[in-house]
């Protein structure tokens, strides 16, 4: 383990919260909120095309596409792959809005390890997110209080991976970059931001992908969070 970490910083979607899951369980609300409106469709079915809608306008968001309006875009693409009406749209957007949050959906270890290390380092968040959502994420999995800072890119402007956003959270919590560890899923906007940012970087790869660019390397690999606290004994 390289030496002189003070503080370990997390991406939030699919690094502490199940992203996935959350949708899934939020597709199961909308459904009872809305009685008649699926009542042609399967759960399963419902579920498929809600992640199908949230990919592609998760796609257009990384990709720079600005933020307002994209709920609904992704309403709109979600009802229109299963054949509904668009004038459901603002319902299932303030829907999603009101209940994916609050959905239990902590990774597993999650809570465990950011609770454990924070005992000994500063831990804080960098995150691609709306702060609508991503700030009561971390409240209902009861670990907003523990965070020495929660950098979100539609609060700031900047959004992974430009190295500016990492830059200022280590500023907010007042350490050099070099003396933080970032932990996150995604190769391009965790890794790759950053290293290029100063960084050690944490990859968090639990199907064992292959790495996108051999030139710019995580200086850790691993499967699932727990293994996190022994690395940072080394």
């Amino acid at each position: 383990m390289k030496k002189n970490i003070k503080a370990v910083l997390f991406d939030v979607d699919d690094t502490l919260f199940d992203r996935k899951l959350a949708q899934q369980e939020v597709c199961k609300l909308i459904v009872k909120q809305l009685p008649g409106v699926f009542d042609a469709f399967d759960t399963e079915r419902v579920q498929e095309e809600f992640l199908k809608s949230d990919q592609i306008s998760t796609d257009m968001f990384n990709s720079g596409a600005p933020s307002e309006g994209l709920r609904d875009k992704r309403s709109r693409l979600f009802l229109q792959l299963l054949g509904i009406g668009e004038n459901y749209v603002p319902a299932v957007t303030e829907l999603y809005v009101r209940d994916y949050p609050l959905v239990n959906a902590a990774m597993d270890g999650a809570i465990l390890v950011v609770k454990k290390l924070s005992q000994k380092f500063k831990v804080g968040v960098i995150s691609n997110g709306f702060p609508d959502v991503q700030y009561r994420k971390l409240e209902t999995m009861g670990l907003y209080d523990l965070f020495s800072c929660v950098v979100l890119s539609e609060v700031i402007g900047i959004r992974k991976p430009d190295t500016a956003i990492f830059q200022k959270a280590a500023s907010l919590i007042h350490v050099e970059p070099a003396e933080c560890l970032y932990v996150g899923d995604s190769y391009v906007n965790d890794v790759i931001g950053a290293k290029n940012a100063g960084m050690q970087a944490c990859w968090l790869n639990p199907e064992f992908i292959k790495p996108q660019y051999e030139n710019i390397k995580a200086d850790f690999i691993i499967s699932k969070l727990e293994e996190l606290p022994q690395l940072l004994k080394k």
